[in-house]
């Protein structure tokens, strides 16, 4: 799969104020795109890269769609561990990622740190995709 950029933003999950906002914001200033892409049942991802170190230091995020030829990010250059987000908890997705960090704090995840994504999927369903060291792959 392979994702071009519709928008990005720079943030931190524990020094910036501003990270909901800026990342609702990358939401609405894109709401017409990614309501086209749904219609034609593209998958959309929020990808996280340019890692300034781990999951507590700053990091670029991107609202991206799915692409099948030029694209900024590819997903078959990496392996990849799969988190399904319950739809069910309103915090589903923040949950999902404090699972991730906890794994990665008790050393049961090796986060490669290129870029990871959330894909929201046409069909309503979404998952939490972290690029993984080749050791860890299930």
């Amino acid at each position: 799969m392979k994702f071009s950029i519709m928008a990005t933003e720079r943030t931190n999950n524990f020094t910036d104020p501003a990270i909901q906002a800026k990342i609702t914001g990358l939401w609405e200033k894109n709401s017409e795109a990614v309501k086209k892409a749904a219609e034609k049942g593209t998958v959309i991802a929020c990808v996280y890269h340019e890692y300034e170190s781990n999951y507590q230091g700053d990091y670029a995020v991107s609202l991206c769609f799915e692409e099948t030829e030029q694209a900024d990010f590819d997903t078959e250059k990496y392996t990849w561990k799969m988190y399904p987000v319950d739809r069910r908890d309103a915090q589903g997705i923040l949950t999902t990622w404090r699972q991730i960090w906890s794994e990665e704090e008790n050393q049961q995840l090796q986060r490669k740190y290129s870029f990871d994504f959330e894909q929201y999927a046409p069909d309503g369903e979404v998952a939490i995709f972290i690029a993984i060291e080749e050791s860890d792959k299930e």
